[in-house]
């Protein structure tokens, strides 16, 4: 079972837009749970993680990553920011990646030229740590790191204002 851990900074708006994709998911069993780490402790963003169902919990900085794989219930955790917006079909390549690479975190990568940079600096050249767009094993989530380098998925995600 996945679990999505969304970061949020506030924004009940990009919590929002974030949710919209996610739910046909849910729908089809393939996402089982949500996690929403609220890193300012907004009621609005608590009322909207309990009425979908999400588990809910204040958490700030780097530290809120491991705190939402340990409050998560599935083996699997996509993480996300509040505002990221996965492509259509993206559950179908995460499917078929955990099938076909079933110990390897993958990544859905931001869209766009500065942002997919920044991803790729941050994972070639930096520590492998955690950040939005990976899907990896609870496991790595809760150590805080990656164990390899993340394959980069056919679907990207995009940012929406908020």
């Amino acid at each position: 079972m996945l679990t999505a851990v969304i970061r949020v900074a506030g924004s009940t708006e990009a919590l929002a837009a974030t949710f919209s994709v996610l739910i046909p998911a849910v729908a089809d069993g393939f996402l089982g749970h949500a996690v929403v780490i609220d890193g300012v402790g907004t009621a609005d963003v608590e009322r909207l993680a309990d009425g979908t169902g999400a588990s809910y919990l204040r958490a700030d900085g780097a530290e809120s990553w491991l705190a939402g794989a340990a409050q998560a219930r599935g083996d699997w955790l996509f993480l996300l920011e509040a505002g990221d917006v996965p492509e259509l079909h993206w559950a179908q390549a995460v499917e078929r990646h955990l099938i076909l690479a079933p110990q390897r975190p993958a990544l859905i990568p931001l869209r766009g030229l500065s942002g997919s940079l920044r991803e790729r600096a941050g994972l070639s050249l930096g520590p492998r740590r955690l950040r939005p767009g990976l899907i990896l094993p609870k496991g790595h989530a809760l150590a805080g790191r990656l164990g390899a380098t993340p394959q980069r998925l056919s679907v990207g995600r995009e940012r929406a204002a908020g």
